[in-house]
């Protein structure tokens, strides 16, 4: 397949990677896996073909941003993870780890290793009484979707959390939580700077018979952008925020075949020295899951979510979505899922003046994919993105195409 000049045929050494991992697959067929299993490892290749890796403008000159004529590359990933799952009495402990090694094909610079964990131990006292104690860790790389520096910059992100729930009656429960998280970039993002939160919550949850539930949450979170000992008055780049938000959440089961998962809130975030780059309003999402038949399904999303994104031109985003997905489970062994997104994303809260103030992006995504499974303890899959995006700021409008082959074995 071709995208303008761009072949998205992988190369070469990517086939060759890929015809590596399907002979693995085949010579482990008494690596028998079982869901129920406390321990299973896990072996993996991904082959990624990016007609557009910088997501540059048709307008940009490569040789200008990156010193070659191609934006295109493609990208080798490879995976091996263990997963424990062991229940015990009421309580039942999970631990999944996983070395992730991404290699490029010309853009080397941006090649890295990522360790990524998550743990949880899902705790019962009583029968009444649960909750839960979860840790996780993950490496990625800053999309260049934001961040226009061509350069590699690996984000981390830790997230920790208690949960808890108290069956007060039949059907009234009281919940709350505690959560801590840090994001770390490699290297400066303005826009999105590390950071590090505490957030503490409380709420009553009903829960109906018939499996739906309805909830209502109050949540305060204390942020501190822990890069910056002081606050940047020539910027208005604050140090601290304070962000409290107001939920309430619906989980309701229309029948065996369809139910909808439905959550709006308001959030207000404030920030102690530069009060230009506050930011409050209602988010949201409503999330509409069919089973139009015993094959077919039809996942329908709408959205709106506010973000901090801090520039002269903008201290927040609005991002209005709406997405479209059917499946169809073409045999037991295999699933073909296309997916349709359409998003608006406004950049609001200027603190200056300037050529970007106003500035309004929609991002359309179109998808198809299929997964196989051959065997229990094997996985293909195949899929094929198309994203475009336009602005009303030069420059800034990008077209990309990713073509992924991959293969899993589970033992």
């Amino acid at each position: 397949m071709r995208i303008g000049s761009e072949s998205l045929v992988p190369g070469p050494s990517a086939m060759l990677s890929l015809m590596l991992a399907l002979l693995l697959l085949f010579t482990a067929a008494r690596a028998w896996a079982d869901e129920f299993d406390t321990l299973n490892f896990d072996a993996g290749m991904t082959v990624i073909t990016d007609s557009n890796l910088f997501r540059l403008s048709a307008t940009a000159d490569p040789n200008t941003v990156l010193g070659r004529s191609s934006t295109a590359d493609s990208i080798n990933v490879t995976s091996l993870g263990v997963r424990l799952a062991k229940p015990y009495s009421l309580q039942r402990f999970e631990l999944s780890a996983s070395l992730v090694d991404y290699r490029y094909d010309k853009a080397r610079f941006l090649n890295f290793s990522a360790f990524n964990y998550s743990a949880a131990w899902r705790w019962n006292l009583t029968p009444r009484f649960k909750g839960s104690i979860s840790s996780d860790r993950s490496e990625t790389l800053n999309s260049f979707v934001d961040f226009r520096a061509f350069v590699r910059n690996v984000r981390i992100q830790e997230n920790h959390r208690f949960n808890a729930e108290y069956e007060v009656d039949g059907v009234w429960r009281v919940i709350g939580g505690l959560a801590q998280s840090k994001s770390q970039n490699e290297r400066l993002f303005l826009q999105q700077q590390d950071f590090k939160s505490n957030v503490a919550e409380g709420g009553i949850k009903y829960a109906f018979t018939n499996g739906s539930t309805v909830s209502a949450v109050i949540r305060a979170q204390d942020g501190e952008f822990f890069k910056l000992t002081q606050p940047q008055a020539a910027s208005f780049f604050d140090n601290k925020f304070k962000q409290s938000e107001q939920e309430a959440r619906l989980f309701w089961l229309f029948s065996g075949k369809s139910s909808l998962d439905a959550r709006l809130a308001y959030i207000d975030r404030r920030h102690p020295n530069f009060s230009q780059r506050d930011f409050s309003g209602v988010v949201g999402n409503a999330n509409w899951n069919w089973g139009i038949t015993g094959k077919t399904r039809l996942v329908t999303s709408v959205s709106r979510e506010l973000g901090s994104f801090v520039q002269p031109s903008s201290s927040y985003t609005r991002v209005d979505r709406l997405s479209v997905g059917p499946a169809w489970e073409v045999s037991s062994k295999a699933l073909v899922r296309a997916r349709v997104d359409v998003s608006t994303r406004d950049f609001l809260g200027p603190v200056t003046n300037t050529a970007l103030n106003g500035r309004s992006d929609t991002l359309r995504t179109l998808y198809l994919g299929m997964d196989w499974r051959p065997f229990r303890w094997a996985t293909m899959s195949a899929s094929l993105q198309h994203d475009k995006r336009s602005s009303n700021q030069a420059g800034l409008d990008f077209a990309s195409t990713q073509v992924t082959l991959a293969a899993r074995l589970t033992f």
